[in-house]
């Protein structure tokens, strides 16, 4: 577990950063992290987060934040309690700011000029932004002072150091931003006029002088002794200006670092930890796709490797990518390096093996760092490796190098959000106040990619005018990001184009058809349909991919286009004929259209529908041995399912996404999924009225009241169930029709219209019966026994429920067998038979292991009642959060009031009659809010018991007496009984009250 403090505050494990929340609860954090393993007093924390005028609540609050931390704290990290204190029990080291002091204090003891500044290099890279940034306060203002004073004097001091010992880097950039943004300090000004004179440019070593001392005079002061001495000397032309004498350089022909480089701690730190060997030839791939920072990584590493390396840091590129040269060959690469290590060219051998035993026998003798840049493939590089330990190479390319042996290989992957803000700010320039949200969505929108994001940086940068707001406007409003996304003659299509080119035609066809794909991630199958091409051979060729870094694999048999390469793959499927993109996109909506289907009529062989068929050749669809693969592929497929729909109904296949729609209906109202599939009906339902097809209309509306239905929006899905019903009676569709007058009777049940809903059952159950439909009928007997138990008929609810059980014993119907099951427990919860209750619930779930949500959400619900009844408080309580949680995931917002009113009777058992009343409050505002007047009755008579149980009994009338009208207006007798009974209660002592006053 990792902290930083040197820029955003932030928590991160195994490479992933924790969101903490709130500003203060980063705050409460920054605090404990200053003095790890060191007690801070509750009123320093309370006085640090609020300063003098902390809320009334403060401690309070504080102790929230304290617990959000602790949830957050993986085993290895302690927040203690500890005499009015709390202290973070953690090493230093996995602290940023405590590692970068620890690493500057052992650089100032270092014994040698190399290590020292190795150390101060590592500390600087530590160093990610403003401290404690987004935090605010006088405690963060003055700690940030305090933290941002070292690390300029850190840097200083490592600049110093430089200067001393002769270290010129490649330019004096880093010298003189920091003399610019801190034009005061005087000791940044003497050491600009040092390496100035140390450049042999003593002319504007004593301009540089002279704006400084311009500039202190503005503010009534002149420069110190030390800096009037140094001008002094300037003009005197003094020779130990100049650097000393120094033995000849070992070759260094590494690329400039550059200001910019942005995170990668994790990478540097694993890369860095392969090199620590010496016993062997360390040769370090870093492989990604364009643009994702390879060469930036890999020249950064160098340079922070460059003093373990005496001996030469040695660069070249291989143009395994290049628009201008082709890929540098073997023989080639050797006389560059030889000549680069000293090497005159006379006596480089001519031949290849003669060119490459040279190099190895020169590197038996060194100790060298060499640089392979943008390699193209193995063999280009075999002849370039060491044949002795001591050297390092570092190889970067666009594809992962599987031929050589022997390699620490990392894939290098795009940046985490926060370090691709931290890089936008940097590259835009210091003194820009863009707002987070702006700077995060123009980060978002070049997905995390380093490439994108410096391009973009480099237009903020040159527009003093734009906000990040104006770039993230620009990117979001283009029908394609990729010609937005670019700096003068820098395009991040060229970068893109280079791996395109490098393919072979067969790999270039591939490319551009993936890339129509409309869904989120591909798979071997959908991906053979796209290509037309068998699956052995359309799995060798998304290997390619992978191994080009044009397509990644995230799990095993799923890939995924990053966003960007996937645009750009639409944009040459843009330069192909419309016909030859139909008939791809034709392929692919065939394929998932007829693969659900297939998978529907697995799981849901009791729906009554026609057989779905499309013109053309044979599609591609998968074929499953059994229920649980079927299941597992709907489920996997899911989301890329909903986007197929979308995608056909606006790409001129409105009809293969009304099918799509109707196929998929059942499988998204079972698992929850009523708010995509309530879209995708209404979108059928307009596909439908176009193509003048009414049984399709009526399907559409059907099976979007029942998404209606499932999310408590009564009124409107009986509206869409009554025209369908019409529709069908005219088409006379006898099971279409059973089936809705069997829904109309559950959204009258859920509208607590019983006697209306009996009724509807009755006549779908007459129906079904005359027509055969065993299914249907056990539904119906389902539903009918709902209505006896209201009616307090359990013996009739019973005899029901045996009935539609045997029926779906002999089918074999699992689903049936779990659904009744579960019924006929709650029969017994309403006779009192709590035991045998739960039996019945724990046999309902070992028919069917494909429990949707809901119904596990209502399963969890009823085993909860079931331990409620039999007095077992803390087992229900435990039950009835996981299915709310449950209902909450899903939107059913009808059982969640019901489960609010069930939670509150065990709370009430339990004689906490303040958690009850809360929980039937909500109970209530939920049943008031979708007209389930059945709950809303539950929730004020429990409301009554509870006031009536503190003695408040005119309050508790008043709810029994509003719950009793209702429960009289929909006929539920059941509970009308148990009110007048409540009432009763309630009066008697009410009045024996009267009388003794």
């Amino acid at each position: 577990m990792e902290f930083r403090i040197l820029g955003p505050v932030e928590l991160w494990s195994s490479g992933q950063r924790h969101d903490l929340g709130q500003a203060k609860t980063r705050l409460v954090l920054a605090i404990l992290l200053m003095t790890p393993g060191r007690p801070v007093t509750v009123e320093s924390l309370v006085h640090k987060v609020w300063g003098d005028g902390p809320p009334p609540k403060a401690r309070d609050s504080l102790y929230s934040h304290v617990a959000r931390l602790r949830g957050s704290l993986n085993g290895t990290v302690h927040l203690r309690r500890h005499a009015g204190a709390y202290l973070l029990e953690t090493d230093p080291e996995n602290i940023d700011y405590h590692r970068f002091l620890k690493l500057r204090a052992q650089a100032r003891e270092s014994e040698t000029t190399e290590h020292a500044l190795r150390l101060y290099r590592e500390a600087d890279a530590l160093h990610r932004g403003e401290a404690l940034t987004g935090l605010t306060g006088s405690w963060a203002e003055q700690t940030r002072e305090k933290i941002e004073g070292e690390v300029l004097d850190s840097r200083i001091e490592r600049i110093e150091l430089e200067i001393q010992h002769g270290q010129k880097p490649e330019d004096s950039a880093e010298l003189v931003e920091l003399v610019n943004k801190f034009p005061f300090r005087e000791k940044l000004v003497e050491l600009h006029m040092r390496r100035l004179c140390h450049e042999g440019r003593p002319t504007e070593a004593l301009n540089a002088y002279n704006r400084a001392r311009q500039e202190l005079r503005e503010l009534g002061t002149e420069p110190n002794p030390a800096l009037q001495e140094l001008h002094l000397r300037v003009l005197k032309n003094d020779p130990t200006l100049l650097p000393a004498p120094r033995k000849e350089a070992a070759p260094n022909t590494l690329p400039r670092d550059k200001q910019t480089f942005t995170g990668r701690t994790a990478e540097l730190d694993q890369l860095v930890g392969f090199q620590a060997r010496r016993d062997t030839v360390t040769v370090l791939a870093i492989d990604g796709m364009a643009g994702v920072g390879k060469t930036a990584l890999a020249v950064h590493l160098a340079h922070r490797l460059t003093g373990d390396y005496p001996d030469g840091q040695l660069y070249l590129d291989l143009h395994g990518h290049d628009a201008q040269n082709d890929a540098m060959d073997p023989a080639t690469a050797l006389d560059r390096l030889l000549r680069d290590l000293g090497i005159p060219g006379k006596l480089v051998p001519n031949g290849l093996d003669g060119r490459a035993a040279m190099w190895r026998a020169e590197l038996a003798r060194r100790k060298v760092l060499i640089l392979l840049d943008n390699a193209a493939r193995h063999d280009q590089i075999s002849d370039l490796l060491p044949g002795t330990p001591g050297s390092l190479v570092v190889i970067t390319s666009r594809r992962r190098l599987a031929g050589l042996d022997d390699v620490h290989s990392l894939s290098l992957n795009v940046l985490p959000p926060e370090d691709g803000a931290v890089l936008l700010r940097r590259v835009a320039g210091p003194g820009r106040a863009f707002q987070e949200e702006g700077v995060a969505s123009v980060v978002r929108l070049c997905g995390h990619l380093p490439l994108a994001i410096q391009l973009v940086g480099s237009r903020l940068k040159n527009r003093a005018a734009w906000d990040a707001a104006d770039i993230a406007e620009l990117l979001s409003r283009t029908r394609r990001r990729l010609p937005a996304i670019k700096a003068g003659n820098r395009e991040i299509t060229a970068a893109f184009e280079l791996s395109f080119h490098a393919l072979d035609e067969r790999l270039k066809q591939a490319f551009w058809r993936l890339g129509l794909h409309p869904g989120a991630d591909l798979t071997p199958e959908s991906a053979s349909a796209l290509l037309d091409t068998s699956l052995t051979e359309t799995e060798e060729i998304l290997d390619e991919f992978v191994d080009h870094h044009l397509i990644d694999e995230p799990r095993k048999g799923r890939y995924r286009f990053h966003d960007l390469i996937r645009e750009y793959a639409l944009l040459l499927s843009d330069r192909e004929p419309e016909a030859s993109r139909t008939e791809v996109l034709g392929r692919a909506f065939d394929h998932y259209l007829l693969t659900a289907d297939a998978a529907d009529r697995l799981l849901y062989p009791y729906r009554a529908r026609d057989p779905i068929e499309v013109p053309g050749s044979s599609p591609r669809v998968v074929e499953f041995s059994d229920t649980d693969q079927a299941h597992s592929w709907l489920e996997a497929e899911l989301n890329n399912l909903v986007l197929v729909a979308h995608h056909a109904t606006g790409h001129g296949w409105a009809k293969h996404a009304a099918l799509l729609a109707y196929v998929l209906s059942r499988h998204l109202d079972l698992w929850g999924h009523w708010i995509e599939g309530a879209t995708l009906h209404e979108r059928a339902m307009v596909t439908w009225h176009e193509l003048d097809d009414r049984p399709g209309l009526a399907r559409a509306m059907t099976d979007l009241s029942v998404a209606r239905w499932q999310t408590g929006q009564y009124d409107e899905a009986l509206h869409l169930a009554t025209e369908a019903l019409e529709i069908q009676r005219t088409a006379a569709d006898q099971k279409a029709v059973s089936y809705l007058l069997d829904h109309i009777g559950l959204v009258h049940w859920r509208h607590s219209e019983f006697d209306v809903a009996f009724g509807y059952f009755n006549q779908a159950l007459s129906l079904r019966r005359a027509i055969g439909d065993r299914h249907g009928q056990a539904d119906s007997l389902n539903h009918i026994a709902f209505i006896h138990s209201h009616r307090g008929n359990h013996l009739w609810a019973a005899e029901c429920l045996w009935e539609a059980f045997g029926m779906c014993q002999e089918d074999a119907d699992l689903r049936g067998q779990q659904v009744t099951m579960n019924n006929i427990g709650d029969v017994e919860i309403s006779l009192g038979h709590y035991d045998k209750a739960l039996r019945h619930y724990q046999q309902a779930a070992s028919f069917d292991p494909h429990m949707g949500p809901q119904s596990e959400a209502i399963w969890l619900n009823n085993v909860a009642n079931a331990y409620q009844g039999m007095g077992r408080y803390t087992d229900a309580l435990e039950f009835y959060r996981k299915s709310f949680k449950g209902y909450q995931r899903i939107g059913d917002r009808g059982h969640e009031a019901g489960i609010l009113n069930d939670i509150g009777s065990c709370y009430m058992r339990m004689g906490r009659s303040r958690e009850a009343l809360i929980h039937h409050q909500k109970a209530a505002n939920i049943s008031i809010e979708i007209s389930d007047h059945y709950q809303e009755i539950v929730s004020l008579r429990s409301i009554g018991t509870i006031y009536r149980n503190t003695k408040k009994h005119e309050i508790a009338l008043r709810f029994f007496k509003k719950a009793l009208d209702l429960a009289r207006s929909i006929g539920e007798i059941h509970q009308e009984a148990r009110i007048l009974d409540e009432m009763g209660s309630t009066l008697t002592p009410a009045r024996e009250t009267k009388q003794a006053e």
